[in-house]
This record gives C-alpha cells, structure tokens and sequence, in this order.
C-alpha cells in the first residue's frame, strides 16, 4: 500500500494516468458512443469494389435510356480514378454484356468534354489557361496510358495475317436479285482464334485491330451471351460476337446459338433482341461489317456438354477464327 500511495506521489504520475485515461475515454466516445457517420458521399468516396458495381450500373443505365450527358456526368463523378475502374469493369463485366461496354467506352473517350482555355475576363478571377489545361493533360494523358495497357492485356492469340483464311464473303443489297461479292482489302489485317471451354465463367475474349501501320482501327471480340440453369460451371448457351468501328462510333452483334437456344421461341426472341441469331454450327461462317471494317467469323470446331439439361442445350466446346478487313474506300 505504501509503494502506491509513493507511486501516485510522484510529479508526473497524476498527470500521465489523466492523459491515458482521456485518450481511452476519447476513443471509446469517438468509436463507441458517437461514432462518425458519412452522409451524401459521392461515387469517387466509395470502396473499390462497389465504385466497379456502380460503373457497371451506369453502363447498364446507359444502354436502356441511351442519355448520353447523364452518362457522362455519372462516370466523371468517380473522380480521377475513373479510368482504371472502366478497365476493371472491361476485365470483370458481370451481367453486362462486353457490347454494351464498348459502347460505352466509346461515349466516355469521344464525347467526353474538354474545356476551352478560360477568356481574360476569367483570368481576372483567378481561372488561368495553365490551372486548367494542365489537369486536362494529365487525366487525357493517364487515360490514354491505361487505354494502352488494357488493350495490350486484352490482345491475345494475334496472329500475322499471311495464309489466313480468306474465303469470298457476300452479301444481299436493297435491289439485289443476287448476292454480290463486297469489295474489301486484297489481304486480311488480322487472323484471331479463340476456343470457350465449359468452367470458364468469365470468358470474354477480345481482339484490337489495326492498320499495316500500326494504327486502330477498331476491335472485336466473342464473350458469354447467355446460360441456363443455376448450377455451376455456368452453362452457356448462347455466345455474343461483337464488331467496334472507331470510324463511325457504333458496335454490331450477332448471337451464336446452341441448337435448343435456337429452336425455343423464347429463347431465340430474347436472344435476338441482342443481335442477329445465327444457329451455331461447325463450319458455319457469319459476318458483321461497319463503316469501314468488316469480319468473317467461322467456327472452326463445337461441341454441346451432357448434363440433366434439355439436349445440345449448352457448350462444352467452341472455336471461333475471327477474321479482320478493311472495306475499300
């Protein structure tokens, strides 16, 4: 008892247990009692994970109300880690299909508004031309860096185009009383292959085409279109192959089904609200074109799984050859 009563004696003891005991009290208030609560945060405060699920909302709303300012103005309030979280929406879509996200790429890299350099009149106020050029070179710049690195990632299986396969393509015009053979480059700009296998649930392979000179012209790709059942691996019936022109801003989709997929009524008009239907089969070849581009894709080799499933209801198996041309001028 006397070597506490000369403990609490001592000049600075007093003073040292007050200071820990507000801290712990301070804690315990601030923690415990009266904690701090964030109220109308914007989208650039939240967690990365749920900024990705925001993005993929606003992609989502995009492709229903098609408002290009509304879109625009929610992708911005990410803030300026907006373009990394596109990319990871890119690698990691969920239920948003890869077209949908092009498009929407698209509108963020092209209708993405740039500021003009302020008049004298806003120098007087304090907006000078280099405050605001300045943090517009930056982001333009840090978006083209992460554009170029999800587009190196992405790129995949590319081939060089000599002794692709280049069988004629045709198509039907207004008037036509026959198909006519469409006048595209002499060679191919690229050859692509690319093969689904069942348990790759997150399959969605993509493609960047380019001139001879190393210029972008464009992208295509093939990813998940739809699946049945609940069960896992998913079960895909229905795959989406997907054309991006850069020339005139605007993505072409046809839907490879799998023969039930095709033939249920159901199934085939809500599929078809995605892109042109088309009965998957070996051998078969379909084309998209745009403005300026055009492909031939053809699957090289398929095959349906088993599985307390309707028949040839679901893949176990694809190989799709994607073909890349340039239209003629």
């Amino acid at each position: 008892m006397d070597a506490i009563k000369e403990f609490i004696q001592r000049k600075w003891t007093l003073v040292g247990i007050a200071l820990l005991g507000g801290i712990i009290l301070g804690v315990v208030y601030a923690w415990v009692i009266s904690p701090v609560k964030w109220v109308d945060g914007e989208p650039a405060q939240l967690r990365r994970d749920l900024q990705v699920d925001y993005l993929r909302m606003v992609i989502d709303s995009y492709a229903v109300n098609l408002d290009p300012t509304l879109a625009q103005d929610r992708y911005e309030s990410l803030g300026e880690a907006r373009g990394e979280i596109l990319v990871e929406v890119g690698k990691d879509p969920g239920e948003v299909s890869p077209s949908e996200i092009q498009k929407f790429q698209a509108l963020v890299a092209v209708e993405s508004p740039i500021e003009e350099p302020p008049e004298p009149a806003e120098e007087a106020a304090g907006f000078t031309a280099s405050k605001i050029l300045l943090p517009v070179l930056i982001v333009t710049l840090a978006l083209g860096v992460l554009l170029a690195g999800a587009l190196f990632v992405r790129r995949r299986m590319e081939v060089e185009p000599e002794g692709v396969y280049t069988e004629p393509v045709f198509e039907m015009a207004e008037g036509d009383v026959a198909p006519r053979e469409v006048e595209i480059a002499e060679q191919p700009l690229a050859n692509f292959r690319t093969t689904y296998t069942l348990g790759d649930d997150l399959y969605d392979d993509s493609f960047s085409i380019e001139s001879a000179t190393g210029d972008f012209l464009g992208e295509c790709g093939v990813g998940i279109g739809e699946v049945i059942g609940v069960e896992e691996p998913k079960k895909v019936a229905a795959f989406e192959v997907w054309l991006f022109d850069k020339n005139d801003i605007q993505t072409v989709t046809k839907v490879l089904m799998s023969r039930y997929a095709f033939d249920d009524e159901e199934s085939h008009t809500r599929l078809a609200a995605k892109g042109d239907p088309v009965l998957a089969e070996s051998g078969v070849v379909v084309s998209l074109e745009t403005a300026s581009l055009k492909i031939d894709v053809r699957i090289v080799d398929m095959s349906y799984g088993e599985a307390p499933l309707p028949e040839e209801s679901f893949f176990d198996r694809l190989t799709v050859e994607l073909v890349a041309w340039q239209t003629a001028s």
